[in-house]
This record gives structure tokens, sequence and C-alpha cells, in this order.
């Protein structure tokens, strides 16, 4: 079996579970199906139980448009929603932009005003692509009820407002708080094939992680079912030839949820271990094309990072479009160890028409990349020398 039939053949093994979302039933199998993976290969698989405020997303999501024209819009209640007590009517109100993931990616809200006078619910237009569900961003009014929409319905109520158009809506959502939930971070040591290196420049840890969970409404094979498989490669190649230097390897839950299983595990780090920590490199998102992106912190560490891929690219022959963004974006898992002061590497195939889409599933060109991306990452974590600590970033 080829290396990327081998890939697919894992992510389909994988997905094949349903949806790994925080705290379900779907999601303790797919992580136990993993850790019957790792130990199969000679690994030792540690736990971690994150526990977290529990949610449901329901099944009732509607958002009816009803005047000027008569359209239901797709929908999906965000994360952490309310829901409605029946169906709430009124007309639209532009809110203003928010951001999502922090800064990362900025969306449109719309107030849905009702005929008390209250903002009894809010519409999410995405900046790009369909409708696709979110976390809430810490802050959000937890009593009504939030909803995201796609970009172009997004930009046609903006275009009916602006043209002073009265926008009625009626609204259902079912979704709501529970009990809480729990699943675990899979975490594996893999000791240095020369315990004591003399190098000082590769001898403390690297952290090679990529989150497990997706979101309810997917499989999740491209976010990230693909990161998850190449993680199982690596820790396959690892078994049989150890790296020089000590790599921990995790599958983060709860990266959907604020990135709560990487904050839970970066927190449990006494300043110790969180300064024999090298690096950290995120595989999160290995999609179907060829464009390459990479978010990187610190900068001259980026500059090094830049060089090995291109460098890479060269050496397999493949041809890339590539984006390298500074600082890194506060929507994924390393995310938590840079906020640590502790550089970071996230590397992806953005795909985001499949993001948090029910269409993300097994596709050959996502085990294209994932068999592409496997040795390099292994290069990385082997190769690339601890990067000059800078100080934990501030609030800007």
């Amino acid at each position: 079996m080829t290396t990327e039939a081998h890939a697919l053949s894992q992510l389909e093994a994988l997905v094949a579970h349903g949806p790994r979302f925080h705290g379900t039933e779907t999601m303790r199998a797919a992580s136990a199906w993993v850790e019957s993976e790792l130990v199969v290969m000679g690994h030792a698989v540690r736990r971690e139980p994150v526990s977290l405020p529990g949610w449901h997303p329901g099944t009732v999501r509607r958002v009816l448009v009803t005047a000027p024209v008569e359209r239901e819009l797709p929908a999906w209640p965000m994360l952490w929603s309310a829901g409605t007590d029946g169906v709430v009517r009124g007309h639209l109100e532009v809110l203003g932009p928010e951001g999502i993931w922090g800064d990362s990616i900025v969306w449109q809200r719309f107030g849905v005003r009702d005929t008390r006078g209250r903002i009894a619910a809010v519409v999410h237009a995405r900046d790009d692509g369909p409708a696709a569900p979110q976390p809430l961003p810490a802050g959000s009014d937890d009593g009504v009820a939030h909803l995201a929409i796609g970009r172009l319905d997004g930009l046609q109520l903006a275009e009916w407002i602006a043209d002073h158009e009265r926008v009625t809506v009626e609204v259902s959502l079912d979704s709501g708080p529970r009990d809480r939930s729990v699943s675990d971070n899979l975490i594996v040591e893999i000791a240095a094939s020369e315990p004591g290196s003399s190098d000082p420049a590769v001898s403390g840890t690297v952290v090679v992680c990529g989150h497990l969970d997706s979101f309810y409404n997917t499989v999740g094979a491209y976010d990230n079912g693909s990161g998850s498989i190449a993680l199982l490669e690596l820790a396959r190649l690892w078994a049989v030839s150890p790296p020089p230097r000590p790599v921990r390897i995790v599958w983060f839950t709860a990266e959907e949820w604020h990135l709560l299983g990487s904050r839970h595990h970066v927190e449990q780090l006494d300043p110790a271990a969180r300064d024999a920590i090298d690096f950290v490199l995120n595989i999160d998102g290995l999609g179907r094309g060829d464009h390459l992106e990479t978010f990187v912190g610190p900068e001259r560490f980026g500059f090094a990072v830049r060089d090995a891929i291109r460098a890479y690219a060269r050496a397999t022959a493949r041809t890339l479009t590539t984006v390298d963004r500074f600082p890194p974006t506060r929507g994924t898992d390393d995310a938590s160890f840079h906020a640590a002061g502790i550089p970071s590497v996230f590397c992806t195939f953005n795909d985001l028409h499949r993001l948090h889409q029910p269409e993300d599933v097994p596709d050959p060109a996502i085990a294209r990349n994932i068999a592409w991306t496997v040795p390099l990452a292994r290069s990385l974590a082997e190769t690339m020398p601890r990067p000059e600590r800078t100080p934990a970033p501030g609030l800007l």
C-alpha cells in the first residue's frame, strides 16, 4: 500500500466513528481507536482529562427571512448559544463587526429586535464561504440565540438594510447548556535516540500536536482528522527510529471549544517544564489544495521555518502557493503555547469551504497532503534549533 493510500485508509477509519465533538460517545470511541493504534506501535499513552461546562447543539436551527422576500437561510448554532423560547420574530439591524478567535477573522453581526424592543437573537455572517458554526467570542450574551449564516446571505441582508428595506425574520433554535462534558488529551512521550545530547540546540523537547475533536456537524476529515492521522504516522516512524531530541505528541480535545484542551495542558506545566520545550509544531487542517499557510512566532523563528519549508518543497518538486502570517493566529492550539511565551509553528493546507461542514469527508487530495507533510514535520521536529525566547505577548 502506498503512503497516500495508507493515510486515506487511516483517515477513513478515524472518521467512521462520526463527529468527534468534545464530551460525546463518538469522541470517546475515536480516542480509544487512536490509543489502540499507538499501543500496537509500542507507545505508552497518557490520558489528560479535560472537563468543561457542557452544551448541546439541538436539532432545530432556523433563520427565515419573511420580508422583503421570503427565504430560509442555511444556518448553524454557534457553540454555547442559548436557544429560543419558541419562535423569535423581529426585524434585523446591523450590530457591526466581531472578531472570531480573537481577531483572527472578522464576521458581521445582525441583531434581531423583537416586538418588545429587545435584541432577542444575533445572526452572525461569515467572512467567506457557506454557513459554518464557530464558538462564541468571550463575553457574548448567553441568554439569546446565536446562529451563523454564510457570507453571501450576510451581504444580501446588509444590502437590504443599507437600502432602507425593513428586513423581518423568524428565528428558532433549541441549543443550550447541559451537564459537564469530559474528553481526554492523548499524550505520547518519545525519548531521544541519544539521551543527554551534547548539542544544546536540539536537546530540549519539541511538542508536535493537533486536535482530535471536530465540530458537532461534521466528521472533520480535513479539520482535523488529517492532522490527527499525520501525528499517528509520525508516531509510527519514531517508534522504529527515535528522534535525536525528546518529542511529545499530543492529540488535543476541545480545540473547537476555545482551545480549552491545549490551554488546560499548558496550565498544568510548571515553569521548568515550559522552559524545557524548544518549540511547538501544530498540524491543523491538511486540506485538498496546494496553498500552504504557516503561522510562526517569534518572527525570526518564522524566517528559519520559511526557508526550511521552501527547501523541502524544492526537494520534493512540489509547487505551492504560500502565506506566512505573523503574529500567529489565535484560532488553534499553538496559540495556547504562544501566549505562554513558547515558540510555535502552525502549518495548514487551508480548505475553508470545507471548514465545519458536513461535506468535510475523506478525500485522496487530503491523503496526499498528509503524506507530503509527515516527512516535513519530522524534519522540522528533529533538526530545527531551539529558537530564542521572547517575552510572552501582551495585549497588543
